[in-house]
């Protein structure tokens, strides 16, 4: 049986990429783990998001974990993640697309409509399994440009590099979003209200206004 709720209503589906590599250690991951903590709270604070939101964490370090498996807003809990290892961050775009695609088909098989998922990455650094590259940036930009998903990269802290990360918004020419290493917390609060936005906005609508970003985050074309 599918972990679906409301199969009346139209859902959207996000998956979270996180950065847990060794330079996430001390504030960051603990900037993280709440942020994690309110990203649910917020979901679950929304009658109409409690059920239609379905959820996706996945951290990488060192290698990629579902940390949590797609679940509706109502049953989320946050994960407690703890820092160390590389930044294996192709293999988590690879997985993240691979998740929101499983998704999909269940969706499909239930008979349920869904508004476009969402990825968000999550990165302080820059990726350290280029061999994977090419089939990641294969995957995301194919994904990109049959609008298959909407896709947010987020740098915090001096060490990550938005250029990088710009070349995993479509045709490399996207937003990426920046934020400190001790202040980023309110992009999972920007992102679910977001979410609460699209899922009670009429399902007729080909595109719904988002929320506005916080002042802690910023855009780098």
């Amino acid at each position: 049986m599918y972990n679906i709720m409301n199969y009346g209503e139209k859902h959207i589906a996000c998956v979270l990429l996180v950065d847990v590599s060794g330079s996430m250690s001390g504030d960051a991951i603990q900037e993280l783990n709440e942020g994690l903590r309110v990203f649910g709270e917020a979901l679950k604070s929304d009658s109409k998001a409690y059920g239609c939101a379905d959820v996706c964490v996945v951290s990488f370090g060192s290698k990629v974990e579902q940390v949590v498996p797609f679940c509706p807003a109502a049953e989320y809990v946050a994960p407690v993640l703890t820092a160390g290892g590389l930044t294996v961050m192709n293999e988590a775009v690879i997985t993240g697309l691979d998740m929101i695609e499983l998704r999909k088909q269940e969706y499909k098989d239930v008979g349920v409509d869904y508004w476009r998922p969402w990825v968000f990455l999550l990165t302080d650094g820059v990726p350290t399994d280029n061999e994977l590259y090419q089939d990641a940036q294969q995957r995301l930009q194919d994904a990109l440009n049959n609008k298959k998903i909407n896709f947010f990269p987020m740098g915090i802290g001096s060490g990550a590099d938005t250029q990088t990360l710009k070349k995993y918004t479509k045709n490399g020419s996207g937003m990426v979003l920046k934020a400190s290493k001790e202040n980023f917390q309110e992009a999972f609060v920007w992102l679910s209200s977001s979410m609460s936005v699209v899922s009670n906005s009429d399902p007729s609508m080909s595109k719904v206004e988002l929320e506005p970003l916080p002042n802690t985050i910023t855009v780098e074309l």
